[in-house]
């Protein structure tokens, strides 16, 4: 395939989980598939580890330093990264993503919980949100498929019917075992009950290795899942970039997509506008031409690039934008925490990051008022609210040195624990991604902003979540004065970025229809975080997948049979 002027049978533009699987399953079905990533592609796992071994500040970025200034397609890596079409608001959106080969999986936890059935019937059930114009029923066999293409470690036994979810096939690994705190915490908390809900601890479904799996190792404990894990257990997208290339795919990585162009006659997508770079500061610029196009850009990349392609006649809100919902409804799962220092050891740091949660909050008719949540037991002390740095310097402040400061550190670190929660957002029209004013990126395309605001659905969420933090606390012996627990009004992101492009039912009040497809262009495709109508409680990664699986199908047979 030539490198400008191209012409492919599908197009994709994102090289994350999504548009990974999306390019395996349609280059091994014979398709002839173009992959462009605006970011890099990476080299040897052990040189991103060693930049972040040496990394000063540990941020979900700091392993990533082509994703940092002065490279063209930077990463956000904080609120502030952001600019804020609401400079005023005191609240700002807070998670990140990367612009890299495999995307933001890099830096992902690796939670892979499904939705809940109740999760795609909000409004239906509890009169608060949108429904899906799908069910559970619908995605069931795409999440097993999903659950075996990434490798997920799970109890099939425990979660098969959570909520209502029933699981048609077991998880292709054993559950990932257990840290000797969980054990304890379960103990502890054995017939607990928090506004008249049992508090039970659940095995989390995980997309790292119990066992050697698709020619990756087992998990090996290193607990620094985020930013980056060290040997590959965990699974990343760009595992699927490299099947896909092996089956026939090309990729172009460096590849930044500045335009969608529109016939303005059929307003079917024409072609894409691109810009080649690398670091030495060269560019070189082209077009696509495809049968069909697919945007995997993220749930902010994508609707910045939608809204920075109008065409006065063919799309003058920008593409895919007829109902003036490209950008809206922008949702995270909001997160707090509580940590403290507990009366007996349970030895933190031995595994990943968490690996049981408490379920039980995730779905119930009290949803009507405040959102679900779900709750994570930390196996990493106490987080960010004291890292083992900071208690070693906590204890040295306090005079301590040599055999006494040992003694203390160990005692210390081995009784820190922390529970974090996760509470489902609804879609605000008025949270959104709009086009920023002032100067455009290194490409010429518009920046991104965000508007963001925080309501009681979520506030009463976390005086609940708060609740079950504490009697959590109380039976583990936690004394008052070294419980850290969040702060009224404040939150922190968990890396979810969803809305901004939904599906749904009518044309009017959605972006895409149930298979991904957009309503205002037959052969554009829209696939990610972004076609989610509402946000639930799980961490979206597996939906992400389960729904592009499902979409590639469609994509599939529109190829061989025209749209």
């Amino acid at each position: 395939m030539p490198d400008a002027d191209a012409r492919c049978s599908v197009a994709i533009v994102g090289a994350g989980v999504a548009g990974a699987l999306l390019a395996f399953e349609l280059a091994r079905a014979g398709h002839r598939v173009l992959l462009l990533e605006a970011g890099p592609a990476s080299g040897p796992r052990v040189d991103l580890v060693a930049d972040y071994a040496l990394a000063a500040v540990k941020t979900p970025r700091s392993p990533y330093r082509d994703n940092q200034p002065p490279s063209p397609v930077t990463s956000p890596d904080s609120e502030d990264d952001y600019a804020q079409a609401q400079p005023s608001s005191p609240f700002k959106f807070k998670s990140t993503y990367l612009r890299r080969v495999g995307g933001s999986t890099w830096h992902m936890l690796g939670n892979m919980p499904r939705l809940v059935p109740a999760d795609f019937r909000l409004r239906c059930l509890y009169g608060v949100g949108v429904d899906w114009p799908l069910g559970y029923d619908d995605l069931e066999p795409w999440y097993g498929e999903a659950e075996h293409a990434l490798g997920v470690a799970g109890d099939h036994r425990a979660l098969d019917g959570l909520h209502g979810a029933h699981r048609s096939r077991p998880f292709p690994m054993s559950r990932i075992w257990p840290s000797y705190g969980d054990l304890a915490v379960e103990r502890a908390a054995a017939g607990l009950q928090v506004h008249g809900i049992p508090v039970e601890l659940t095995s989390t479904p995980q997309a790292r290795n119990s066992r050697p799996y698709d020619g990756r190792p087992a998990c090996a404990g290193n607990s620094s899942c985020v930013p980056i894990c060290p040997i590959g257990a965990k699974y990343d997208g760009s595992v699927h970039v490299r099947k896909a290339v092996a089956a026939g795919a090309i990729l172009w990585d460096r590849a930044v997509v500045t335009r969608i162009d529109l016939d303005r006659t059929t307003r079917r997508v024409r072609a894409l506008r691109y810009t080649r770079w690398d670091e030495a500061g060269a560019r070189r610029e082209g077009f696509v031409a495809a049968d069909l196009y697919v945007v995997a850009a993220h749930a902010i990349e994508t609707p910045r690039l939608l809204l920075a392609s109008p065409d006065p006649d063919a799309a003058p809100a920008g593409v895919a934008n007829g109902s003036d919902q490209v950008g809206r409804n922008l949702m995270d799962h909001l997160q707090g925490q509580g940590a403290t220092i507990v009366a007996e050891p349970l030895h933190p740091f031995r595994g990943p990051p968490t690996t049981v949660g408490i379920d039980s909050f995730r779905d119930g008719a009290f949803r009507a008022r405040h959102a679900a949540f779900r709750l994570s037991i930390g196996n990493d002390g106490m987080g960010r609210s004291e890292t083992p740095y900071a208690a070693l310097g906590r204890l040295v402040d306090a005079g301590l040195i040599g055999t006494d400061l040992r003694t203390a550190l160990r005692d210390r670190l081995s009784r820190q624990f922390r529970i974090s929660y996760s509470t489902e957002m609804l879609p605000r029209p008025a949270n959104r991604v709009t086009l920023a004013d002032g100067p455009a990126d290194a490409f010429g395309v518009p920046r991104a902003a965000l508007a963001m605001t925080l309501d009681d659905y979520n506030r009463q969420a976390f005086a609940k979540a708060l609740a079950v933090v504490s009697a959590v606390f109380d039976r583990l012996g936690a004394p008052d004065p070294e419980r850290k627990m969040q702060e009224e009004d404040t939150y922190s992101g968990a890396g979810h970025i969803m809305g901004t492009t939904r599906m749904g039912r009518d044309p009017s009040s959605s972006v895409v229809d149930r298979d991904c497809r957009a309503h205002d262009h037959d052969n554009l495709f829209i696939v990610g975080a972004g076609v989610f109508p509402t946000g639930g409680t799980a961490n979206p990664t597996l939906t992400v997948a389960a729904l592009a699986l499902r979409a590639a199908r469609t994509v599939s047979t529109l190829l061989r049979t025209g749209p």
